[in-house]
């Protein structure tokens, strides 16, 4: 096995959920869109409810520990945020932390050990459950977009949302701005009118007789929709902040490395990771809606890479990481890498080139696998994925597909960078061993860009239990700690079926035996890649930065 890269920070920021989004080209830098200045948005109290759960998701329907969604009227809520200038000019915010945290349809709020909504609501103890709490932060457009409900209300207020925005310089808050949201009285009326925000009273305060609100317009989401259908809300904040000045971007010694194992250094046409600081002002993914001739973008938020003079294409880009994937190249050896922005071009490092560098996609330190042949997630835990049929293990004797990067030439005749919808065989013999047993490599290819499938069949006198997966190809081994878990009592199909299956899978063409979830078949090629390739988890990163942000924040 390649040597890792040699940072905590770095594998913290690898492994994940299943966020990996493969997008978009465009040769042209992004600029964002064109404002409309707004005028100063007012600072209102932050009120007796704030909790800093530090939670960042863009949908907080549910309270994370039970998965219970709150019930109510569905709302999408965009919130834009400018920075204002004194002359009179605005720019979008990037990189701007926005909480947001509301009650729920009966007047409730998460977190809350005593508390009476009013409305025939009676005393509620709410304590440790965030429910309708979260953060995001701010994209090269300055926006955020949370999935919650339409609030209700409780005694003394009118329905609103609380709004916090904070700008930081490392762990220093810069600003820290506080408000809230209001709703046109029209549609407050509509949405009170049905049966989830029913109240043995109705409610004492609108908005004319709240003392917060004060008719403050420029605090009104403009919105639109039904109870039907849920309601889309959008508005958009102006205030002058404080931004941390933007350093030259500099990747670190040795942050250059196979995006799904950590092993240091390159292969042509897989999917690598760079490590560092100030790569971006805001973390930004693409979105399949950007692809263009259906190629990857060699640009993201005005950031780019080059691999030994040659355009990487463009995953994600964030303050402290990229992914990309590596051009094509025949080269072998040290090459050179530098990340370029509107700042300038950062140091070169160079990095180990080569022809294989295998690693396997992994999520909590199992490997990302289907199971054939009904395509069930095999993901070592259990947990539920939506939309797929979950297994925690697979049985003895059953086919599994790997996932992965970094296998080296295949039968490919796709240029490196396209989205494309296929299999292609490896060139070179992949191996797999199961908790030290030689497994059966029924098929192994690139069915998608960077990303490589591995069909192997589990040895038949395997114990039940945790098992190292161990990849090999051109002699080059893939990471330690990659486990899938192993049962007879998971077996989908007896023993005889098995077989059966397995001879079919020998006799059919490469893109019958590339087989794929169930609940992908019907998705667009760019769909499989972006879930089974779990390159980068946004939101661990992202958790992981506010775990280093102190308690304590000034105004």
């Amino acid at each position: 096995m390649s040597n890792p890269i040699h940072r905590r920070s770095i594998l913290a920021g690898m492994a994940g959920g299943a966020v990996f989004v493969v997008p978009a080209w465009n040769q042209t830098i992004e600029q964002p869109e064109q404002l409309a200045c707004v005028t100063q948005s007012q600072q209102l109290t932050e009120g007796p409810y704030w909790v800093d759960e530090k939670l960042f998701r863009s949908d907080i329907r549910s309270d994370p520990s039970t998965g219970v969604v709150r019930d109510g009227i569905p709302l999408t809520l965009k919130i834009n945020v400018q920075n204002l200038a004194t002359s009179g000019s605005c720019s979008a915010l990037t990189g701007a932390y926005v909480d947001i945290w509301h009650c729920d349809a009966k007047g409730i709020y998460s977190d809350e050990s005593t508390y009476n909504p009013g409305g025939g609501t009676g005393n509620v103890n709410t304590s440790g459950q965030t429910f309708l709490r979260g953060y995001q932060i701010t994209d090269a457009n300055g926006s955020v977009t949370f999935t919650t409900i339409y609030p209700g209300w409780y005694s003394g207020r009118t329905i609103h949302i609380h709004i916090r925005v904070r700008t930081y310089n490392g762990q220093t808050v810069l600003s820290n701005f506080v408000s809230q949201i209001f709703f046109d009285e029209t549609t407050n009326n509509t949405v009170l009118a049905t049966s989830a925000y029913s109240r043995t009273s109705s409610r004492d305060t609108t908005n004319a007789r709240d003392n917060i609100y004060g008719n403050n317009t420029n605090l009104l989401a403009a919105s639109s929709g039904d109870p039907a259908s849920g309601y889309t809300s959008e508005i958009t904040f102006g205030r002058s902040f404080q931004v941390a000045a933007q350093a030259s971007p500099a990747i670190s010694s040795g942050g250059v490395g196979n995006a799904v194992s950590g092993a240091a250094g390159i292969a042509s046409g897989s999917w690598i990771s760079l490590y560092g600081s100030d790569f971006a002002s805001a973390a930004r993914v693409l979105l399949e809606s950007d692809l263009v001739n259906n190629t990857l973008p060699t640009t993201l938020g005005g950031v780019s890479v080059q691999v030994n003079n040659r355009a990487a294409f463009m995953q994600y880009v964030s303050p402290q990481q990229i992914n990309v994937l590596a051009p094509e190249d025949s080269a072998t050896g040290a090459v050179s890498v530098t990340v370029t922005n509107s700042v300038g071009t950062s140091n070169t490092v160079t990095a180990d080139l080569q022809t294989f560098l295998p690693g396997l996609s992994t999520l909590s330190s199992y490997v990302r696998a289907v199971r054939y042949p009904d395509g069930a997630v095999v993901n070592g835990t259990g947990l539920a994925e939506t939309g797929y049929t979950v297994s925690a293990a697979v049985a003895q004797g059953e086919v599994l597909a790997l996932y992965g990067t970094g296998f080296g030439p295949t039968s490919s005749t796709e240029t490196v960078g396209t989205v494309f919808s296929g299999a292609y065989q490896t060139d070179n013999e992949v191996t797999v061993t199961i908790g030290g047993m030689v497994a059966d490599v029924l098929w192994s290819g690139l069915v998608g860009p960077g990303l490589y499938q591995i069909n192997v069949r589990i040895p038949a006198s395997l114990a039940d239990g945790d098992h190292a997966v161990v990849a090999m190809v051109g002699g080059v081994t893939s990471q330690d700690g990659a486990l899938v878990k192993v049962a007879a009592s998971a077996a989908v199909a007896s023993a005889a079926l098995r077989d059966s299956f397995s001879r079919r899978l020998f006799g059919r063409d490469a893109a019958e035996r590339a087989f794929i979830p169930a609940g992908l078949r019907s998705e667009a090629p760019l769909a499989h890649v972006m879930w089974l390739g779990a390159l980068q988890d946004t939101a661990a990163y992202t958790r992981a930065a506010w775990a280093a942000r102190p308690e304590e924040e000034d105004a």
